[in-house]
């Protein structure tokens, strides 16, 4: 009888040891600032981190249904209850979105760009990611934001296709208990968060806050203007002179809305800096990299409370001839 109890008491702590090691349990609700307004450390790290495990290919799924469920499993023990996905292909766009909440703040992440599925190359990703999307740099006119406003086409598409749903969704989560909206996105996420956010903002939805990382260009000179007034506390943030947040090109007059959050290779970070000066990095665009960059920024106390990052994946990937391709039109 002693024997079994020892056994059990010993499994119970092993339970509860095992429980206690959640790698950043509960810290979306007790280390996300809901209510910080402009640069919060933190906050910077977990949206970085839901805007990486907005990927598919980073949760290692093999379908989007196993991909919604791992996503869900992920994010319960770190303080997230509700969860909807956005998973629509219209028009020439493409549009991936996570809507998750507790009673505390709402969280909408955009995924970026993809070149696989299920694991394997897709040339349907290549397609609408990249093509139709990333590198639709036509301008859209829209004269309801205001005379002169253009904006990345791609982007705006992007979002077209799944607004009035995506509304829904976030009133829903925002229904309730009071709660702070929060967008993020890296990548292509980070071109299409901000179209998303004007929008909510001209339909007199509410937004905490918005932080972007690897974000490219996404509208004119007026565009600007007026997003930079609307969003003063915008959080850009850029890797190591990642080449993408060069792109679309000054030269066919698109600006970027806020100064950049940079962080140097070395580890330094300039909060409102100056872009960076020479040429732009391939390598420095993965979102691995962000994520790393960022954790190494946390002071070791908060390191405790939050996930670890990920296991380093696409660390080595370089193109020199993309690279030289685009500086090359970016310095004319």
């Amino acid at each position: 009888m002693i024997k079994r109890i020892s056994i059990l008491v010993l499994l119970l702590s092993i339970c509860i040891s095992a429980s206690a090691q959640i790698s950043g349990k509960n810290c979306f609700y007790d280390v996300f600032n809901e209510k910080a307004v402009g640069h919060d450390l933190a906050n910077t790290y977990l949206l970085m981190y839901t805007a990486l495990c907005s990927y598919e290919n980073q949760l290692n799924t093999t379908s989007y249904s196993e991909y919604k469920k791992k996503f869900q499993e992920t994010f319960l023990p770190l303080g997230m209850n509700r969860f909807d996905f956005i998973n629509v292909r219209q028009k020439t766009a493409d549009t991936q979105a996570v809507v998750m909440s507790n009673d505390k703040l709402v969280i909408v992440s955009f995924r970026g760009s993809e070149l696989s599925s299920n694991g394997k190359f897709s040339p349907v990703k290549l397609v609408y990611d990249w093509l139709l999307t990333d590198f639709n740099f036509f301008k859209k006119r829209v004269l309801w934001w205001g005379f002169g406003v253009k904006v990345h086409r791609g982007f705006y598409t992007a979002v077209d296709i799944c607004y009035d749903e995506l509304r829904k969704i976030v009133g829903a989560h925002l229904s309730g208990t009071a709660k702070k909206l929060w967008i993020t996105g890296h990548s292509l996420g980070a071109g299409i968060a901000p179209v998303f956010a004007y929008r909510l903002a001209e339909d007199d939805v509410p937004i905490q806050g918005i932080y972007t990382f690897a974000g490219p260009r996404i509208g004119n000179d007026t565009f600007c203007r007026k997003y930079s007034k609307k969003f003063p506390d915008h959080q850009r943030w850029v890797f190591n002179n990642d080449i993408v947040t060069k792109l679309p090109f000054k030269k066919m007059r698109y600006q970027h809305f806020v100064a950049p959050n940079n962080i140097y290779e070395d580890g330094r970070v300039v909060l409102r800096d100056a872009e960076m000066k020479g040429p732009g990095k391939v390598k420095s665009h993965v979102p691995t990299s962000y994520i790393h960059a960022i954790y190494n920024l946390l002071p070791l106390d908060m390191r405790d409370r939050v996930p670890l990052p990920p296991a380093f994946r696409g660390a080595d990937f370089s193109d020199a001839e993309l690279e030289r391709k685009i500086n090359a039109q970016s310095e004319d």
